[in-house]
C-alpha cells in the first residue's frame, strides 16, 4: 500500500524505490504483483516516466484515506501504551509559587483522572531530570539550552524586581536603577538560583558591586524579611505569587527572565503529557516555537 502510494507521488520507479530505501527491482515486482493481484491496469509507462491510469488514481484515493485511519489507529495504539495517567513535573520554586496553585486546582479540576507528580529542584537539576528521563517535562527560569538532548520551549518574559513591603519608604516608586539597588543592604536567594546569577553578572558588567546582606534558598524565609521590614530583595516577579503586602519595583534598565517548557528530545509524549504542557504554556504565555 505504502510502496504504491510512493510510486504515485513519484511517478517514477527509480524514484519511489529511492525513497523508500529499496531496490528498484523489488519494487517493480510489487507493482506487477498488485496488478496481477488487482486485475487493473494501475499505470500507464512511457520510457521512465510512469502515468497513473485512472484505475490507479481512484485506488490511490482509497488507499491514502485507509493509510491515514491506519496512521491514526497506530498512533492511539501508542497514546494507550505510553498512558499511565502520571505526569512527573520538575518545577523550581520560583515558577512553583505561581503555577503550583493552577496545576493542583484548575487542572485537576479538569483532568482529575491524571496525576500529577511534582518535585522543587533547582533550576538546572530540573534540566538534568528531564536528560535522565526521570521526570516528563520541567518549567525553569532560564531558556539557556546548554543540555542537547533536551528541548527548550521559551516562555514570555517577566520582570526582575526590587521588592519592599507596602509600608516601606520605597513603595511608592514606580521605578529603580541598578546603581540605587546595588547602593542598599538587600537580600536575595542563594547564588545556585539563575535569577540571583543573572542579577550579579549585570551588576559586574555595569561595574556595581550589590551590597547583599543574607542569601536564602527559601522564598519563605525572604517574605518573613520583607514582612518585618528587615531588608528588601531583589527577585523575580513571578516567584511572589501568592505572597500579599509585597510591591514590586521594576528596574530601569529593563531586566527580566525568560523561562522555558523542558522536555526530553526525540520522545514521545503521552496524551496526558500534552495535556499538562497545553496547560501550562497557555498559564505562562509561551513564545511561538520556531523550530
Amino acid at each position: 500500500m505504502r510502496y504504491f502510494l510512493a510510486v504515485c507521488r513519484c511517478q517514477n520507479i527509480t524514484h519511489a524505490a529511492t525513497e523508500l530505501h529499496i531496490a528498484q527491482s523489488t519494487l517493480s515486482q510489487s507493482m506487477q504483483a498488485l496488478e496481477d493481484e488487482t486485475g487493473l491496469n494501475l499505470f500507464l509507462r512511457a520510457g521512465r516516466t510512469i502515468v497513473i491510469s485512472q484505475a490507479g488514481q481512484q485506488l490511490a484515493q482509497k488507499l491514502a484515506r485507509l493509510l491515514q485511519q491506519v496512521d491514526q489507529v497506530e498512533g492511539e495504539i501508542r497514546d494507550m501504551a505510553m498512558r499511565h495517567n502520571k505526569v512527573r513535573i520538575a518545577i523550581p520554586q520560583q515558577q512553583a509559587s505561581y503555577l503550583l496553585p493552577y496545576l493542583l486546582s484548575e487542572f485537576q479540576q479538569q483532568h482529575p483522572e491524571i496525576q500529577l507528580d511534582i518535585t522543587e529542584p533547582y533550576g538546572l537539576e530540573a534540566a538534568r531530570l528531564v536528560r535522565d528521563e526521570k521526570v516528563d517535562l520541567a518549567v525553569v527560569n532560564s531558556d539557556d539550552s546548554s543540555l542537547p538532548d533536551v528541548h527548550y520551549r521559551r516562555l514570555a518574559s517577566r520582570p526582575i524586581c526590587f521588592v519592599v513591603w507596602e509600608d516601606h519608604p520605597l513603595a511608592g516608586r514606580t521605578s529603580m536603577t541598578l546603581e540605587e539597588a546595588a547602593g542598599m543592604p538587600v537580600a536575595m536567594l542563594s547564588e545556585g538560583f539563575y535569577v540571583t546569577r543573572v542579577v550579579l553578572r549585570t551588576m559586574h558588567q555595569r561595574g556595581l558591586t550589590p551590597n547583599v546582606r543574607y542569601f536564602s534558598p527559601h522564598l519563605s524565609t525572604l517574605y518573613s524579611l520583607l514582612r518585618h521590614q528587615a531588608l528588601p530583595a531583589i527577585l523575580f516577579e513571578r516567584s511572589l505569587a501568592e505572597m500579599p503586602g509585597l510591591v514590586t519595583i521594576p528596574f530601569t534598565e529593563g531586566l527580566k527572565l525568560t523561562g522555558a517548557l523542558l522536555t526530553k528530545k526525540n520522545r514521545q509524549s503521552s496524551k496526558d503529557q500534552r495535556l499538562v504542557m497545553k496547560f501550562i504554556l497557555e498559564k505562562l504565555s509561551a513564545i511561538p516555537d520556531q523550530e
